[in-house]
């Protein structure tokens, strides 16, 4: 039996490699119920919530029996946050970590029908807790539920990471026999606990990450020096991808020489990291680390950008390109996923003006 971790990276990986056999990569019109978590079209985007911190970027639904209603419309699953509002830290963290990653807020938002429930509020919020013997005053627990309420996978406790609740989200997804989109299965593969990684040495790194930075199962691709030379490192997920094929494809793509026993490089200046991205205004659009090897690839080697954002980001970037320099200037997308809700937040608010 193959390991539940190699499973779970083989449904996201079979997502990924299908994205060009869909029946329709289009950005989803809003459903006519005017669910406020419905897909915006292409050229738009919502606004942000003003939410409690423990409720991260999510648009949520606060009355369970109308979001069972809409999810029995609809055919979506319910995915319900018990959380404690305000809480303790651990229940803050989750809000602003997990719940703010753009990925995770957009497969939440347009695959899910979202409902928070406060487990530390009488009324409605207690009955629901009582309904689904969820504790009082808790730490954060995501359930996925069919418009009956019957669990599709196990309840479980704990999972406060954002890898752990996208495998979640793909297991739901396919126990409710939806698709799971191409950008939830980037999530899970990004974010894999214990990436590996390798060092590859060429005559020019800027050729190299883009190279290298589109291999399936490639986490991150960064640009450095080692030894006087210029290199890419790579982390990769070993549960996709080996060392051994990472090097043959690397071999047979003329990327670089692998170097064994590598130390760590010495990081490239700002400029000649992701340098096709960082001068195309793909750089403004809040790509995770993940996409930005790919869509710096993409740029490098005359191929579609488009084809690793999700529909929210191809909106966003429409309405970059539209945009005067001047709406623009100072902005810089960070690297640190734990900082990528805030850039989102100020170039939305800078679209808008």
């Amino acid at each position: 039996m193959m390991p539940r971790i190699r499973v779970v990276a083989t449904i996201a990986l079979s997502a990924l490699t299908l994205a060009g056999c869909r029946k329709d990569q289009s950005v989803p019109k809003p459903d006519a119920s005017g669910y406020r978590g419905e897909q915006y079209p292409v050229g738009s985007a919502p606004a942000p919530p003003n939410n409690p911190k423990e409720l991260g970027w999510v648009r949520w639904h606060r009355n369970y029996d109308e979001a069972a209603a809409l999810a029995a419309r609809t055919g979506k699953p319910l995915l319900l946050l018990f959380q404690e509002v305000p809480g303790c830290s651990t229940c803050v963290g989750f809000g602003e970590t997990v719940l703010a990653h753009p990925l995770l807020v957009e497969a939440i938002e347009t695959e899910f029908v979202p409902v928070a429930i406060h487990n530390n509020e009488p009324g409605h919020d207690r009955a629901i807790v009582e309904r689904f013997g969820e504790p009082t005053w808790n730490n954060p627990v995501v359930r996925f539920v069919n418009a009956e309420g019957e669990d599709l996978i196990p309840r479980a406790d704990g999972v406060w990471s954002s890898h752990g609740i996208a495998v979640r989200m793909v297991e739901a997804l396919v126990e409710a026999d939806r698709d799971v989109p191409d950008y939830l299965s980037w999530v899970v593969q990004e974010t894999t606990p214990t990436p590996d990684r390798a060092t590859f040495a060429m005559h020019c790194y800027w050729s190299g990450e883009a190279c290298l930075g589109d291999i399936p199962g490639v986490v991150a691709a960064s640009a450095g020096w080692l030894n006087g030379r210029e290199v890419v490192e790579v982390q990769f997920d070993p549960d996709v991808l080996t060392e051994a094929e990472l090097r043959d494809e690397s071999e047979a793509r003329g990327c670089g020489d692998f170097m064994a026993h590598a130390g760590a490089a010495r990081p490239a200046s700002d400029s000649d990291r992701k340098y096709h991205l960082g001068r195309s205004r793909w750089r403004y659009v809040p790509l995770t680390p993940w996409q930005a090897s790919r869509v710096n690839a993409a740029l490098g080697r005359q191929g579609d950008p488009m084809k690793w954002v999700s529909p929210r980001q191809r909106g966003l970037y429409q309405r970059i390109a539209e945009a005067n320099s001047e709406v623009l200037d100072g902005l810089e997308r960070p690297d640190n996923l734990r900082e990528l809700a805030a850039y989102q937040r100020e170039l939305l608010a800078r679209l808008r003006r």
